[in-house]
């Protein structure tokens, strides 16, 4: 069996995204969740005199922050259950028209892998 299921959220004020794909696969014993998320967050917007500015304008930036990569893997001993997340933090520009918007961006894609439930005592 799979199944996915795709949400598409954006705030109020157009200024916030916020994408999740899920996908629940299950195989034989073992069933694996996928989650995919992607936030984009305009930080802030400059409004040049003319779009022509724009190459000016990104010349004399301050070099930003390089982008941050996290992974992290958890196994749990108890269930033999294992997830492995991983997140991409960062940011670019977009020129549109003559405002220049600075867009923060989180990517981050996790994976829970639930084992065959091990039998009990009891059970033969």
């Amino acid at each position: 069996m799979r199944e996915i299921l795709v949400r598409n959220l954006t705030s109020d004020d157009w200024l916030k995204r916020d994408c999740v794909v899920t996908e629940l696969m299950q195989q034989g014993d073992c069933a694996t969740r996928v989650v995919r998320r992607c936030t984009y967050r305009v930080e802030s917007q400059t409004v040049l005199p003319a779009t022509a500015d724009s190459i000016h304008w990104a010349q004399n930036l301050d070099p930003g922050a390089p982008r941050q990569v996290f992974v992290t893997k958890d196994l749990d001993p108890d269930t033999g259950g294992e997830r492995v997340v991983y997140k991409v933090l960062g940011h670019f520009y977009v020129v549109w028209g003559r405002t220049v918007f600075c867009v923060g961006y989180r990517h981050i894609l996790s994976m829970d892998i639930d084992a065959a439930e091990t039998l009990s005592d009891t059970e033969f």
